[in-house]
């Protein structure tokens, strides 16, 4: 390695790669004595490794390595570790190609001191998501880029909080991103909904472990709205009493939901049956996950009361074919993207994806699902996920140029064919809809 200047080897059998030591793993167990100097490469080497093919985007690649946290990744004919080695592509390669690189951004997150860093460096993955959008890489690719780095920065703020509290949580929680964060489609600064579970503890502990968590909380969400992040006006997050709770609460909260599904509750649970596990216990995590589709499955009804309030969202188009828009405030004339448009084609596959006891939380995966699950309605959910990915790298598009959340957008500034874009999009809420009100039994429901 020192005489080629090069940071790792493959190690291969017959030209397939089987493992690879990078200088990390030199530091890291030969240099700790862990393993001796004399010793096989073969006890020394990471396997298996992870393998892709050839014509692998930049995109494709930075997603790879954020996601098996890796810092090299073997590049072979046909993308397998059964076939020939043909290069090695390393993080060091693509901080080179692109200097705003998320892998640098998530080094810099966990090497952050202070909110006031974690704003820094979110404020540079505005940039970079400017930069995917012009250069017009897929945004499912750019959605699970910034979710990693909206992650990253959640979960420095909770080791920063706990630092801060000066002892360690009493027992095992975990921390849920829920809504649009929990669905990983949170590309812009948009306020903050999160939820705190923490393990069932004696009735005797119970006020201290809770009075712990919601100290824990308070700091998070009080560092989260620095970085950008601003307080939910519903008040849903972990630093609110009624979001900060141990696993057997939350299940009597499912279960009251689904029994008695009034608007309020209704709104609740749609928030919440998308969360993602940013930080603590997967155990935690799958039980509750496990626990929600068992509530679910056992109250199929519940899933008509959710499909109603989809239903009840203004629709986007009026009767002779014009863009509603809202008549009256702060944003008079101008089109809600988000309520009109987004928000029916993500209630839909949630509702479609609890029918069919799914654990996915991403929209566009959920669709791509349901088509296999329900090849009838293929057509119908590709459609959507087609729709849904327009939309959302719209809004997202309108959100960096106004510098706000992209939720309104005024029609009159857009182009025709932008115009007609949009519009595109409609029939395919329209005909989801439709299957919602079939399959649900919807006009009954009062």
């Amino acid at each position: 390695m020192t005489e080629n200047v090069i940071n790792s080897i493959v190690i291969t059998e017959n030209n397939l790669p089987i493992g690879i030591i990078t200088d990390k793993d030199i530091r890291i167990k030969i240099g700790t004595g862990r393993f001796k100097i004399s010793d096989s490469v073969v006890k020394v080497m990471t396997q298996p490794v992870i393998t892709f093919r050839e014509k692998l985007s930049v995109a494709e690649a930075q997603i790879a390595l954020l996601k098996h946290k890796v810092s090299h990744l073997c590049i072979t004919k046909d993308g397998t570790n059964t076939s020939e080695l043909v290069g090695i592509l390393s993080e060091q390669d693509l901080n080179i190609i692109q200097g705003n690189n998320p892998l640098l951004l998530i080094k810099e997150i966990k090497k952050a001191k202070d909110a006031e860093t974690l704003k820094y460096v979110r404020s540079k993955a505005a940039n970079l998501t400017k930069g995917y959008i012009d250069q017009e890489i897929p945004i499912y690719f750019i959605t699970k880029v910034i979710s990693e780095i909206n992650t990253a920065i959640t979960r420095r703020a909770i080791q920063l909080s706990i630092k801060k509290i000066g002892k360690e949580p009493p027992v095992d929680f975990a921390w849920f991103a829920v809504g649009s964060q929990g669905r990983k489609e949170q590309l812009l600064m948009t306020d903050q909904d999160n939820a705190l579970v923490f393990d069932n503890v004696e009735a005797s502990e119970y006020k201290a472990v809770k009075a712990y968590f919601l100290e824990l909380a308070n700091k998070v969400t009080e560092k989260l709205n620095i970085v950008g992040f601003e307080y939910c006006p519903a008040n849903i997050m972990a630093s609110n009493p009624k979001w900060c709770l141990s696993a057997k609460e939350w299940k009597q909260q499912f279960k009251e939901w689904i029994k008695d599904p009034i608007p309020e509750k209704i709104l609740f649970s749609i928030i919440f049956y998308d969360f993602d596990l940013v930080y603590g216990s997967e155990d935690v995590y799958n039980n509750m996950a496990k626990s929600v589709l068992k509530h679910i499955k056992k109250n199929q009804l519940f899933l008509g009361f959710l499909g109603k309030v989809t239903l009840d969202n203004p629709a986007p188009l009026g009767f002779f074919k014009q863009f509603l828009v809202e008549q009256d405030g702060e944003n008079k004339d101008n089109f809600d993207i988000k309520s009109r448009a987004i928000r029916p084609l993500a209630d839909a596959a949630r509702i479609f994806s609890l029918y069919h006891g799914l654990q996915i939380n991403n929209t566009i995966a959920r669709y791509e699902k349901l088509m296999e699950v329900e090849p009838q309605n293929a057509d119908l959910f590709e459609s959507c996920a087609n729709a849904f990915k327009i939309l959302l790298q719209f809004r997202t598009s309108q959100g960096l140029v106004n510098n706000d959340t992209g939720r309104y957008v005024d029609i009159n500034s857009l182009s025709k064919a932008d115009r007609l874009k949009l519009k595109s999009c409609f029939k395919p809420i329209k005909n989801i809809q439709d299957s919602l009100k079939l399959r649900f039994k919807i006009i009954q429901i009062k």
